[in-house]
């Protein structure tokens, strides 16, 4: 066999002192021997081949490898021409044509093609370098130093494309996830690494250091299955270009390579059409239309920006450098070309900086204008191909510049514009590209309404029954905290009936009076036949309304109806009593709770009582929270009577399956037996040492659209008795388990006619943001229904966009016509907690507390703390709880290993994990001062915000949740006199490293996230401190040494990889 060593398609050069007629042999030899080779994946080359670096480059065929390992589950397979190896599955053809040395390597089998294909760790995907499918290549460098790694690559999917590098059985970072999205289904050389900004990679961090002249070892190992690995090259060259062909040519230092295969040449590129200009603007214009947020459309009021000339975002220079605003991504997840039009100016050069949640995007630095401002392309940045998540929150700051350092321009910009930037996204995004130019015109033409639709047009169902005769029946137990039930047999009525309407038109309440003169006056309702959760009855003679007295002894109870319209909603409306109901009395002898352990009955009610924590009523113990803010469609669930999913592909019912076996004997259930999922949810928690959940009372028209407590969606005014009783059987048993409730009443999609923040019109809104007869109604009913619970706060409202008004007219609502003084809350968007907050501060609401939201876990702390103290110096310390701390799209991600979570996202993208959630939500919530937390689940998960049912998902971050909780609840700590004190530790609270809570000279609380140690200022305090050291992680406590007042100590961690407690007591 004659062997040409100059042909080209030959990709060695050899070192001269070879000799050739020996090489020529044992290249037939390597050759035969290889065809004769029965297994695929056995090294195509010898041993004791080296490659040779000259001028700080080396190339290297992928096939010619002298070792492969860790080929159990994954190996490199050969692909060459009558070579194929028969390995299932594949669903890739051959790509030899084009392919250097005609063959390449493919990682078999390939199980994950697309997002959509299951993600198994340690099979299909494998994170760890070097743990899978490893290739060996011994290489002589004689020019020591960095070298950057290229590989050429056919990638077909996005589930293809990513590899590791190492060198003498070492994975260095810079060599880890090699990964590149660009150049499908073509070979292409390229160098990139993936990182959490950018999945696609970015360039020049694919590096290996190699200290050392001599012989190495370059190895490559699997990250992702279905790899097709051609060539790689190692360079010196960051700037190194990138080959449009094969590459560079290989050179030997010994040794004799395995022969090529023929080279197939690949298909010329396909022929771009020559089509006119005009077709190719209009073709343009159906595909790569633009969404467009305006900058007038972020909020600008207290950021630092001004509205100028009613559409450019700018910073007065007398006033601010800098400012920053935000606005929350309302449109398909999908990948979109991001482009800030920013304004040029003549005064100096600004700068911008783009970010998605925490990542920046990218900053850019406008250029000069020769007018005093202009627009145009010149002056817009584009970041083509970003991924964006649906509820990203997306930020742009900008800083003023002076050309002459006399006159500053003032960083004025336009507009975001997002194009989609692939088929997927335009098609997710078109019906919203749709809408768009018809959008500003309907905003100001279209008649702004929120209809109510009865569901019957009779003035009253027929057939009737007969009036109840005014007796009363009094259930529960009569004993303090407890739900004791007035229930009247009143006046009939029917769910449908409009006149009288029994939700407006007749208005009970009930008084109970105490022989101390304490005075409880208790909105009732109907309750169709007083048992509709099992009956599903819609109607009945049954009035009810729920009492959970505060204190032992005689209550005298006087109940008042009367009739007429909307009397219900409005004390001062006409109306007359009816008999023989109204002035209906009696008397109840109540006695001492008999409850222990964590049954709110054995507490008493959480009251606000002028501090920033609730306290119990009965125990006198301030309150510390800790549990699931999602998801936020809890009531969506299939058991419950006359839910439906408005978007059952997208958030389908609820069955609460995996919840089933926790439901215990003696539990409630409804129906025959329905409601054992939910029950068993609240059971799961409360078991795991958890006293919170969150819900949705209303969600039509937002992102779940499946909970109303109307009998349908769009008769506002007609209560579902039998659905609400089923609600109400659910909270009830929450309250008995110690569990707080949160409920929250709207949502932004539904709040208003704002639609979040854009224009536009909500037909679901209640009287579109004000507080008219839809919404007293709706508050009444949740207030009537569920106020006696003992643990609870009303939150106006999810991301809330109601105006100052609207909001203090609900609070005031609520407040006024709520006995037992429960908890009023508002919750907002990130970017917009000053302008909410502050104007209901102090004296100025009956607001009592906040229910915060950032886009960042690593803001939790500092934004407790501000609010803490804000609200503090107003006069009225606010009840401060972070209830979704995280981008929207990630915040606490279920447990590693839950359904095959390896730490990244539904799109690839590494998450939060749950050592930094517990470090910077929890605990940073906690020593902020603040009264708890809720864990938000985010959107890009398989167990989400929306679809979650199984809270298991994150069964491992419960356990932090109930360590903690018991950790200030067992060592009896003084929260309530405590403050947050980072400056003891000379840290600004923005930090992170560590955070301190103390009441000084008494007792100081030092956590420690991440150092090895940390200094506490002690100084001025005279006496010594008992320390003790707590685990946050395990609830080990162990006691410590004595620590000397009157200086700063020196705080040592048993290490600084894991977070640590540090309790320090006055002795």
């Amino acid at each position: 066999m004659d062997v040409n060593l100059s042909d080209v398609t030959s990709p060695y050069f050899l070192s001269p002192h070879v000799n050739l007629n020996l090489r020529r042999v044992l290249f037939c030899l390597s050759f035969f021997c290889f065809v004769a080779s029965a297994n695929a994946q056995q090294p195509t080359a010898s041993s004791d081949l080296v490659f040779a670096e000259k001028d700080g480059l080396l190339a290297v065929e992928a096939e010619h490898f002298f070792e492969q390992t860790a080929n159990e589950k994954r190996a490199f397979y050969l692909v060459a021409p009558g070579s194929t190896p028969d390995i299932t599955p594949d669903g890739d053809p051959v790509h030899i044509a084009g392919a250097s040395g005609g063959a390449y390597l493919e990682i078999l089998p390939d199980t994950r093609r697309t997002h959509a294909d299951k993600l198994i760790r340690g099979t299909n995907f494998s994170p760890e370098a070097g743990e899978m499918a490893v290739l060996s290549y011994k290489v002589n460098v004689t020019n020591p130093g960095r070298y950057y790694f290229w590989v050429r690559a056919y990638s077909t999917g996005s589930e293809d494309n990513g590899l590791h590098v190492g060198v003498d059985g070492t994975w260095p970072d810079s060599g880890q996830r090699l990964q590149w999205c660009e150049g499908k289904k073509t070979w292409r050389w390229d160098s990139k690494q993936r990182t959490e900004k950018q999945h696609c990679g970015e360039p020049g961090k694919i590096f290996i250091d190699i200290d050392k002249a001599g012989l190495h070892t370059i190895q490559f190992s699997m990250r992702e299955d279905g790899f097709e690995f051609d060539k790689w090259l190692m360079t010196k060259d960051p700037k190194f270009a990138r080959p449009d062909d094969i590459g560079p040519k290989t050179l030997i230092n010994q040794g004799t390579p395995p022969a090529a295969f023929p080279f197939v040449a690949a298909p010329p590129a396909p022929k771009k059409e020559n089509k006119p200009a005009a077709v190719r603007a209009k073709n343009a214009a159906g595909t790569n239309r633009s969404l467009r947020l305006p900058a007038k459309s972020f909020v600008l009021a207290g950021t630092g920006y001004y509205l100028d000339q009613g559409k450019w975002a700018a910073i007065n220079p007398d006033k601010n450098k800098t400012a920053k605003t935000e606005i929350t991504f309302e449109y398909p997840t999908g990948k979109y070309n991001v482009t800030l039009q920013a304004v040029g100016e003549s005064d100096g050069q600004s700068t911008y900086q783009v970010s998605l949640d925490a990542d920046v995007l990218g900053d850019f630095k406008c250029p000069l204008s020769t007018e005093t401002f202009e627009e145009g392309k010149k002056f817009h940045k584009t970041w083509p191909g970003v991924m964006i998540t649906d509820g990203t929150v997306l930020k742009i700051q900008s800083t003023i510049a002076s050309k002459d350092g006399d006159e500053f321009s003032r960083a004025r910009w336009a507009a975001i514009t997002l194009t989609p930037a692939d088929d997927a996204t335009r098609k997710a995004a078109a019906p919203f590209l749709a809408k768009q130019p018809q959008a500003k015109a309907q905003a100001k033409s279209a008649p702004k309404s929120s209809p109510t639709k009865p569901v019957s047009n009779l003035p009253r169902i027929e057939p009737r029954q007969a009036d109840g005769d005014g007796s009363v029946v009094v259930t529960g137990e009569l004993k303090t905290w407890h739900k004791i039930t007035l229930t009247l047999n009143g006046p009939y009525a029917h769910e449908q009936d409009n006149e009288p309407n029994p939700f407006t038109d007749y208005r009970m309440m009930v008084d109970f009076r105490h022989s101390d003169g304490t005075t409880f006056s208790v909105p009732g309702y109907f309750a169709a036949d007083g048992d509709a959760g099992n009956t599903s009855a819609q109607s009945g003679t049954q009035w009810r309304a729920h009492f959970a007295p505060d204190r032992q002894g005689a209550w005298n109870y006087k109940v008042r109806f009367f009739e007429g319209k909307n009397t219900a909603l409005r004390a001062d409306a006409h109306a007359k009593p009816v008999s023989p109901f109204n002035g209906v009395a009696g008397l109840l002898g109540v006695t001492a709770s008999d409850k222990t352990g964590r049954d709110l009955r054995a507490k008493g009610r959480l009251q606000y009582v002028g501090k920033r924590y609730l306290q119990h009523a009965g125990s006198k113990e301030y309150f510390l929270k800790a549990g699931a803010d999602a998801p936020e469609t809890l009531l969506g669930y299939v058991d419950f009577d006359n839910t439906i999913a408005g978007k059952a592909k997208k958030v389908p019912l609820k069955t609460w399956e995996p919840h089933v076996k926790d439901w215990r004997s003696g539990d409630p259930t409804w129906k025959d037996g329905k409601g054992k999922g939910l029950i068993g949810a609240v059971n799961y928690l409360a078991g795991k040492g958890c006293n919170a959940f969150s819900f949705l009372t209303y969600n039509a028209g937002g992102d779940g659209d499946n909970v109303w407590p109307f009998i349908d969606r769009d008769d506002k005014m007609h209560y579902d008795c039998s659905k609400l009783d089923q609600w109400g059987m659910v909270f009830d048993h929450g309250t008995n388990l110690g569990m707080y409730l949160h409920f929250k009443m709207q949502e932004t999609e539904n709040d208003d006619h704002k639609k979040g923040k854009g224009g536009g019109n909500v037909p679901e809104c209640l009287d579109g943001g004000n507080l008219g007869p839809q919404r007293m109604l709706y508050c009444r009913e949740l207030i009537a229904r569920y106020g006696h619970n003992l643990a609870l706060n009303w939150n106006l409202g999810e991301e809330n966009t109601q105006t100052h008004q609207q909001q203090v007219d609900m609070i005031n609502y609520i407040a006024n016509l709520d006995a037992y003084d429960n908890n009023i809350v508002i919750h907002t968007f990130p970017g917009e907690q000053d302008k909410v907050y502050r104007p209901l501060l102090g004296d100025k609401s009956k607001l009592t507390g906040m229910s915060l939201q950032n886009s960042g876990i690593q803001d939790t702390h500092w934004q407790t703390v501000k609010w803490v103290t804000e609200s503090t110096s107003a006069g009225k310390p606010w009840i401060v709880a972070f209830d979704e701390s995280g981008s929207a799209a990630h915040a606490q991600c279920p447990d590693i290993g839950y359904k095959g979570f390896d730490g990244r996202d539904k799109t690839g993208k590494m998450t939060y994990t749950p050592n930094e959630v517990r470090q910077q939500t929890l605990w940073g919530q906690l020593m902020g001062g603040g009264a708890g937390v809720e864990y938000y689940f985010g959107y890009q998960f398989v167990e989400n915000d929306l679809v979650c049912e199984d809270w298991r998902s994150r069964d491992k971050s419960w356990d932090y949740c109930r360590i903690a909780l018991e950790f200030f609840r067992n060592n009896q700590i003084p929260v309530q006199d405590m403050v947050p004190s980072d400056d003891l530790l000379g840290l600004d609270t923005k930090s992170n490293k560590a955070y301190c809570l103390a009441k000084p000279g008494e007792i100081y609380l030092v956590y420690v996230a991440h150092s090895q140690s940390i200094m506490l200022d002690l100084s001025g305090q005279t006496g010594s401190f008992q320390a003790s050291l707590f685990n946050p992680r395990t609830g080990e406590m162990k006691a410590g040494q004595l620590i000397a007042g009157g200086s700063k100590v020196d705080l040592i961690q048993p290490d600084a990889e894991n977070d640590w407690v540090t309790v320090l007591r006055k002795k």
